[in-house]
């Protein structure tokens, strides 16, 4: 049953993101607002089991800081970034919350930039040159990386354990995936030679195939850290926003660095 669950959320969901970041714009600053906001709830929830209890505004907060660092680049992210800060502190100053303070504020700052601020970079990056067809093929170099790391991890792992925060995960999985990624890279640029260069797509079969599976790893660490299994159980079968964009919200981000220091 859970399998079929998540069968149907994938047929769902990815021609869903493959079509918001081929059109861009707002639609594309919507979904990434949706999901980050979504992303901020759960946090929140996993950060309360942690006895650190942050304003429940730091949601819409979270939701007006992407924009404004999507929109108004660098200086967009000064505003949210003080503007943050000064609401944070403020009302703890206002309120006298003295106790876990310190924690409230750094978990806060925190949980801005794991979510509103590392979807702006995947805005950012649809507003490269060809930037809907690089979007949508590092999805599918993340959709390659996971699928064969998970298969072939399973089939010939036989080093398992060496990433405590995710026992099942092996050192051949995720070889496997990295492989995959440049697979897939290679088979893209074969049908999309004439618009997207190889070392483009070379650049984004690292960032999924390395970063992806990190971000995974680093999502499973935070979970581990808690106690929960799923960041949420808001998509069935798939566990929460967390869970479903581990990989994209580091790998798309990696790769924006990469392509303004190389390309």
């Amino acid at each position: 049953m859970d399998a079929l669950k998540r069968i149907l959320i994938a047929i769902i969901f990815i021609p869903l993101i493959i079509v918001v970041c081929y059109l861009g714009n707002y639609y594309l600053l919507g979904f990434l607002t949706i999901v980050s906001m979504l992303g901020l709830y759960e946090l929140r929830k996993m950060f309360q089991i942690k006895e650190v209890a942050l304003p429940f505004i730091i949601i819409p907060l979270g939701g007006l800081s992407l924009w404004l660092m999507s929109l108004l680049d660098g200086i967009g992210i000064a505003y949210s970034l003080l503007l943050l800060f000064i609401i944070f502190a403020g009302y703890d100053v206002f309120t006298n919350r003295i106790d876990g303070a310190f924690n409230r504020l750094s978990h806060g700052l925190f949980a801005i930039f794991y979510q509103p601020y590392l979807y702006s970079l995947i805005y950012k990056t649809r507003l490269v040159d060809n930037g809907h067809l690089i979007l949508v093929s590092i999805i599918i170099m993340i959709w390659a990386t996971d699928t064969f790391a998970y298969f072939l991890g399973m089939l010939i792992g036989k080093h398992r354990g060496v990433f405590q925060v995710s026992p099942k995960k092996s050192i051949e999985g995720f070889v496997a995936g990295l492989i995959f990624a440049f697979i897939a890279a290679f088979i893209i640029h074969y049908f999309y030679k004439d618009i997207l260069p190889l070392n483009i797509l070379l650049l984004g079969a690292v960032s999924a195939g390395v970063f992806g599976q990190l971000g995974d790893l680093i999502e499973s660490l935070f979970k581990r850290d808690v106690g929960v299994k799923d960041s949420s159980k808001i998509i069935p079968g798939h566990g929460g926003m967390l869970d479903r964009f581990d990989s994209l919200v580091l790998t798309v981000p990696v790769f924006y660095l990469l392509y303004h220091l190389f390309i």
